[in-house]
């Protein structure tokens, strides 16, 4: 049934029903026959107070009709005033004379009306009606009032109102909760001493927020950036707004204000900019490392034309000479060249990497070691290696790169001056919040990680200089080339780890890393040495590689190690000319990034029809790219560009004996 529906309607075979309380049985008899008459249901008669109350609490009725004077007892007044307390049947009352007090204590009552003696029958059903109908009206009013009470009490905004005075009138569960009054003690007091709101200048701007109400007739938003002091001194957010209320003739006589606590949504808002920076960061270092990765795959390839040219031509000049000098240096310029390509592949993750089970207390007392001669006699580094520290799978070189790095980095933000750097390890449980400050990108779950920590007592970061640290090419030293911290960040990610740097300008900076642990240690197996001083190939040999001057130096490098050698440009002509078998090939060199056809697919094609044929993949990029082809069995080596002469020499002694 809708809130405004009236009441079950009454026919006439479900006719409405009386209870007649009357002291006179022949009066009482005569009510009776005329309701009866008039098509009402009488249920009862009582002639005094106790009966009648005894009745009526067994009795569903729709009205009492009820004479004032009662001989025994209790008058109609008390019966009334008790009926009226544990239940809201409507009372009409009966006399015939009623002096004035008396009339006054029946209108506390709250009766619905009264009928004089002797009965005019007109006016008892006009009466009954009207008291019938206002009974309708008021439990309709109530219902609607509840249902609002219900309706205010469960919405969550919290709710204040008030009289033209500004005191208040109606207060909210939610609003007692934020503002810390209770509904009791709000009551009539000033709207600006419950609700405190204040802006970024520190006032108190309840009063002109409802002055604005009332004068511009209309809702005011109270703006952003306000918060509501509560009664215990708290300061809490809220977004609100205040409106005039108007009664039935237009005029405001009052305003309600209605608000919402902010804390929850601004925590919200928080944490999506710190997600959105976050991602925003991890895109740019996955774009800056994809830049990073493609420059060092071009100049490698560019770099092995000179590394091959320049180790062969070396095989054909004299020790002592000029020449060999010169072609020691260019190989030389070179071979530190591709090392800064192999920071920029570490920096992308793709470096090249050679894992194994690594103790890195030991690996650590090894490279301070090292170290001594690498940082300034000022310094004054200590280690604080943690107990019972688990083994991790890493790279060797690369994890002492890493430590290497961070230390003479902390020397030098000592500035030749006195201070110290501490380097620590610890097996520790590594909360989600540590681990969503990180750098790399790797978004590591909350668990148990090996912890590598420099500590240094420099000069710190300014916050625009730590934003940009592990960009590739920043640097604030005058010589730097700004790879030592991009590789750091690189060689961290390629392990499954992640990074965090935390500084303070003036107080030093810390750098922390976690990388995952291994369970149980690993047994390496050393690799076998060759002796490449006599060796020589014969047959054939196909280089594959859509670089020409890559093609013509390799050429010569395989012609100079005894091979007859075919090219190929691109990687459909590489897998015509070994599907053809027009020659029978000993080795086929396959460069694994080229257009249309890449090496990746002919290697694929080539294993399924010529499982036993040797070959060599050649990349600019780390072996990280063919892992999967070097593990599938067949007869497979991986050489990264650049390389000399006694590299790939090397590589063909290993695969073909």
């Amino acid at each position: 049934m809708s809130i405004y529906g009236d009441l079950v309607a009454k026919t006439p075979s479900n006719p409405l029903t009386v209870f007649i309380v009357e002291d006179e049985s022949l009066v009482a008899m005569d009510l009776e026959e005329r309701l009866t008459q008039m098509g009402y249901q009488v249920l009862g008669i009582a002639d005094n107070g106790l009966d009648a109350l005894a009745e009526l609490k067994r009795l569903t009725v729709d009205l009492v009709l009820m004479d004032i004077h009662l001989r025994d007892g209790m008058d109609g007044v008390e019966v009334a005033s008790q009926l009226r307390q544990r239940s809201n049947v409507p009372v009409v009352f009966v006399t015939a004379h009623a002096d004035e007090a008396t009339l006054k204590r029946a209108g506390q009552t709250e009766p619905f009306g009264y009928v004089l003696k002797p009965f005019d029958e007109r006016e008892l059903r006009a009466t009954i009606e009207m008291a019938l109908y206002r009974h309708r009206a008021e439990a309709k009013l109530r219902k609607l009032e509840r249902w609002l009470a219900t309706t205010l009490n469960s919405i969550g905004d919290g709710v204040i109102a008030t009289d033209d005075q500004r005191r208040i009138t109606l207060i909210n569960p939610l609003a007692e909760s934020v503002t810390g009054w209770s509904h009791f003690e709000a009551l009539g007091r000033p709207l600006e001493e419950v609700l405190e709101i204040y802006g970024e200048d520190g006032r108190n701007e309840t009063s002109a927020l409802f002055v604005e109400a009332v004068k511009s007739g209309s809702t005011v938003h109270m703006g952003e950036n306000k918060c509501l002091k509560s009664r215990d001194g708290r300061m809490v957010p809220i977004d609100d707004s205040i409106s005039p209320i108007r009664d039935d003739d237009g005029y405001i006589n009052g305003c309600v204000v209605v608000f919402r606590d902010c804390t929850r949504s601004q925590q919200l808002q928080e944490e999506r900019r710190r997600l959105e920076t976050k991602m925003q960061e991890t895109q740019r270092l996955e774009s800056l490392g994809v830049l990073a990765a493609g420059i060092a795959h071009d100049f490698n390839n560019l770099l092995t034309v000179v590394t091959m040219n320049a180790s062969l031509a070396k095989t054909f000049v004299a020790r002592e000479s000029q020449v060999m000098r010169g072609l020691t240096d260019i190989q030389a310029a070179a071979e530190r060249a591709a090392q800064l390509c192999n920071q920029m592949l570490a920096y992308a993750g793709q470096g090249p990497v050679s894992k194994e089970a690594l103790c890195i207390n030991a690996l650590t007392r090894d490279t301070a070691q090292l170290l001594t001669t690498a940082i300034s006699k000022k310094t004054a580094l200590s280690l604080d290696l943690g107990d019972h520290v688990p083994l991790v799978n890493g790279d060797r070189s690369q994890l002492q790169q890493v430590i290497m790095n961070l230390v003479i980095n902390a020397s030098e933000s000592l500035q030749d001056l006195p201070g110290k750097i501490k380097l620590k390890t610890r097996y520790m449980h590594v909360e989600k919040a540590r681990l969503f400050a990180c750098r790399s990108g790797n978004s590591l779950p909350e668990g148990n990680y090996l912890m590598i920590e420099v500590k240094d007592t420099g000069e710190g970061m300014e916050p625009e200089v730590l934003a940009r640290i592990f960009d590739p090419f920043f640097t604030t030293k005058f010589t730097g080339r700004g790879l030592g911290l991009a590789a750091v960040l690189g060689i961290v990610r390629s392990h499954g780890g992640d990074l965090s740097v935390e500084s303070v300008s003036g107080a030093g900076t810390t750098f922390r890393i976690y990388l995952p642990t291994l369970e149980v240690a690993e047994e390496v197996t050393p690799g076998e040495i060759h002796d490449s001083t006599s060796w020589l190939g014969a047959g054939h040999a196909l280089i594959v590689d859509d670089e020409a001057t890559i093609r013509m130096a390799g050429q010569a490098v395989l012609e100079y190690l005894g091979f007859q050698v075919e090219v190929a440009e691109d990687g459909m002509r590489g897998l015509e000319k070994i599907l053809r078998q027009a020659v029978s090939y000993q080795v086929v060199l396959l460069d694994l990034t080229m257009p249309n056809l890449d090496g990746r697919e002919v290697y694929k094609i080539v294993r399924e029809r010529m499982p036993h044929l040797p070959i060599i993949i050649m990349s600019g990029y780390s072996s990280h790219q063919a892992t999967d082809l070097m593990n599938d069995g067949g007869p497979t080596s991986f050489i990264q560009k650049p390389f000399t002469v006694e590299a790939i020499k090397e590589k063909l002694m290993a695969l073909l004996g």
